[in-house]
């Protein structure tokens, strides 16, 4: 293993222009943050917009980098396998708290094999249902975080809403990996399509994901008769939205998206909750550590608040009308 794969900008002592100085006096902490896939400059205040109320909470709570915090960035790159390496790594840097920016059933368990003393904070799909947790209020494990779906039947929603701006709608694509697919929101997508009466069907991502790798997916999604495509918010699909979204385009395939971030880089549709909003949640629970509280007396926070995000040209762009009482009801519309 190339150890250049695991570990970049490691201890970067960086005094980050645009925050605030911390205005009391705290004790140093250790911060290791790690990500599935991407870069690790993504994770830094001027790097993925999501990551800017992140560390400006950090920041309020007075814990600046360069300050009293430093810093350990790990990615995985977006390869599977190496997950356990980087959050090894991660362990060893001895930091206070580690934060994943997503964990799903595979990366829970390794998490649980690698340490069950450094608390880790994170944004899961549903913390229950993925095994992370027994107790949303009172968390079982070193995890704690945000739950970026609530639960698994906002699936059934995204599905109704896509069918009411697809009259004809009848066969769908669920663009995930396999252990997604096979896990408890995969379950809860089938059982969702099965009530609206719409055929669904896996189009897998393979372990190691590059923007290369989607070309022939959507390829042959189009050659299966599908019309209709959905997602799940993992780390892989969000990095390389801009491919996806322009994928769909190409193929004339209307999608519905779980993010924000995707409709406005051309996607159609997305009923979402407000991703920048549950990063600087997650920032407070690791405040809330470092100021000395149990990681389970923090309990995980779920969303009470989803919005509907249109996107007009992109209809357009695919040959669709969004009926007017869709569009009447979207929290955003984009022209």
């Amino acid at each position: 293993m190339k150890r250049r794969t695991f570990v970049a900008g490691s201890a970067a002592l960086l005094t980050m222009p645009g925050i605030v100085r911390a205005q009391t006096t705290k004790p140093t902490k250790r911060l290791a943050m790690i990500r599935p896939a991407g870069p690790v400059s993504v994770m830094t205040l001027n790097g993925a917009p999501y990551y800017k109320g992140y560390f400006e909470e950090l920041a309020r709570q007075g814990y600046v980098e360069g300050q009293n915090l430093i810093i350990f960035r790990f990615s995985a790159e977006g390869h599977e396998n190496n997950y356990g390496a980087v959050l090894q790594q991660a362990v060893e840097a001895a930091p206070d708290v580690i934060w994943c920016a997503q964990l799903t059933l595979l990366e829970t368990t390794i998490a649980k094999k690698t340490t069950m003393s450094i608390p880790i904070v994170t944004i899961v799909g549903d913390p229950i249902a993925d095994g992370v947790t027994t107790s949303l209020a009172s968390p079982s494990n070193n995890i704690t975080g945000v739950a970026i779906q609530g639960d698994y039947e906002i699936w059934g929603k995204r599905l109704s809403i896509l069918k009411e701006a697809i009259e004809d709608l009848r066969q769908i694509r669920f663009l995930s990996k396999e252990y997604w697919w096979n896990g408890p929101m995969g379950q809860a997508v089938r059982q969702a399509a099965g009530q609206l009466g719409l055929s669904l069907g896996p189009a897998l991502l393979k372990p190691d994901i590059s923007a290369e790798t989607y070309a022939p997916i959507f390829a042959e999604i189009k050659s299966s008769g599908a019309d209709g495509l959905l997602l799940d918010e993992s780390i892989d699909n969000i990095v390389h939205r801009a491919t996806i979204t322009g994928l769909a385009a190409q193929h004339r395939l209307p999608a519905m998206y779980p993010l924000r971030e995707f409709v406005v880089d051309g996607g159609l549709l997305a009923y979402a909750t407000d991703l920048s909003e549950l990063f600087r949640v997650a920032a407070g629970q690791i405040a809330s550590i470092f100021g000395g509280t149990k990681l389970t007396d923090i309990p995980f926070v779920q969303p009470t608040k989803y919005q509907l995000i249109a996107n007009v040209k992109a209809a357009q762009a695919t040959g669709l009308t969004l009926p007017p009482s869709l569009l009447l009801r979207a929290d955003e519309v984009i022209e």
